[in-house]
């Protein structure tokens, strides 16, 4: 079974990207555009109407909702509490990195220090 992974991301450059690379490294992929729709999903996860991911990939800069207020929404429920989410982001910076570890990031990573290949091994590692 493909592991499955949620990608919450606006970037239309990068979700294709993501829609051409990560099916053929072996993942299924569902992309939401919204932090709103990723919240209802939450939801639909805790009231076993949606399967769980094995991995969040999380864009922190949305066009609605910030990406740690996404991060805190998924930690407050015993159903997704423990899901792994990875931090996606254009900058990183000490102050933003201290809020995510705060609330229980499991990997931050910048768009720009990773190519696409480098970028599905380390979620290959983390599904492991």
């Amino acid at each position: 079974m493909k592991p499955k992974i949620l990608i919450i991301e606006d970037d239309v450059p990068t979700i294709k990207l993501f829609k051409e690379t990560f099916p053929m490294a072996g993942f299924e992929i569902e992309i939401l555009d919204l932090g709103k729709k990723a919240i209802a999903m939450v939801q639909e996860i805790r009231e076993g109407k949606k399967e769980k991911p094995d991995l969040i990939l999380l864009d922190l800069i949305l066009p609605d909702i910030n990406g740690i207020e996404i991060l805190k929404e998924v930690r407050k429920y015993p159903e997704t509490k423990t899901l792994k989410i990875y931090a996606l982001t254009n900058y990183s910076s000490a102050e933003s990195n201290e809020e995510l570890n705060k609330e229980g990031i499991d990997k931050i990573l910048v768009k720009a220090q990773y190519s696409l290949k480098e970028l599905t091994e380390i979620m290959r590692e983390g599904l492991k």
